[in-house]
């Protein structure tokens, strides 16, 4: 009886042995786990309540409620110009295209009471004119709002026909009554308005009358080269020839000589 309590009392203690292994095991792996396991931070970066157009808006549109909303943005990256309020931008006019989500931005505005319509894009100082074009006046249509042209003018004088560059680039406000376009493709229209200083604006009234009108399309990267300033000659001095007065004749001197009876008289010129 003794062998046999011996011998159970052996297999319990290794049974509660390997129990003990096992559930070390299992308690290291899992604190391990816990250990090794990444700790996410969630980190809030601080942002501001900016406005946004709620829709793709054209040139021209007045803006009101319906067109704007307020969204958060980083506060590190608030563009300039940027509003707060919608209440702020009420009957401003947008200059620019905006599409839905842009931020509006005090550059893409008009200054307040310029009006609506193609009347707030005219930069301020500058006069805006229609011109009637054809398909080849016009570059078959490849001319669009927001591009450069310069501004071809040919005499029709029958007895000399001339051709002069009136105005270079010359940006177009709008294309018959568009002032903006997404598409991008030609099209035929009959007007083009040009954006131009006065002096210009009356230039070309007059050439309109004169003779044609031609459109000719830049590319909007190309800069306009300098006129090189004007070679200003000076002309040397006229020379001026002095006269000096005559000089006086030399005084006459008379001299009588008496020889024997005769008298007679000398006359003698220069001084003495």
């Amino acid at each position: 009886m003794k062998r046999y309590g011996a011998l159970i009392a052996l297999v319990l203690a290794v049974g509660f042995g390997l129990m003990a292994v096992v559930l070390a095991n299992k308690w290291l792996s899992a604190r391990s786990t816990q250990i090794a396991a990444p700790v996410e931070v969630e980190e809030k970066i601080p942002a501001v309540r900016v406005v946004v157009a709620k829709r793709d808006l054209d040139i021209g549109t007045p803006l009101s409620a319906d067109h704007l909303a307020l969204t958060e943005w980083p506060r590190g990256s608030v563009p300039r110009g940027a509003f707060h309020n919608i209440g702020e931008l009420t009957g401003r006019t947008v200059t620019t295209k905006l599409w839905t989500g842009a931020p509006v931005l005090n550059s893409n505005l008009a200054p307040p009471g310029s009006g609506a319509g193609m009347v707030a894009a005219i930069t301020p100082g500058m006069r805006a004119m229609a011109v009637r074009v054809d398909e080849v006046s016009g570059v078959g249509g490849f001319i669009l709002p927001n591009t450069y042209v310069d501004v071809i003018s040919v005499s029709d004088d029958r007895q000399k026909r001339s051709v002069e560059t009136l105005l270079k680039r010359i940006r177009v406000l709008a294309i018959a009554q568009e002032t903006f376009t997404e598409d991008g493709k030609p099209k035929i229209v009959r007007t083009v308005t040009l954006e131009l200083e006065p002096r210009e604006a009356e230039r070309l009234a007059l050439r309109m009358h004169d003779g044609q009108i031609h459109l000719a399309l830049l590319n909007p990267l190309e800069e306009i080269a300098p006129e090189p300033p004007p070679v200003i000659v000076q002309q040397p001095a006229p020379v001026r020839t002095v006269r000096r007065p005559a000089p006086p004749p030399p005084p006459t001197f008379q001299v009588e000589v008496i020889r024997r009876s005769e008298k007679e008289s000398l006359n003698f010129k220069g001084e003495l």
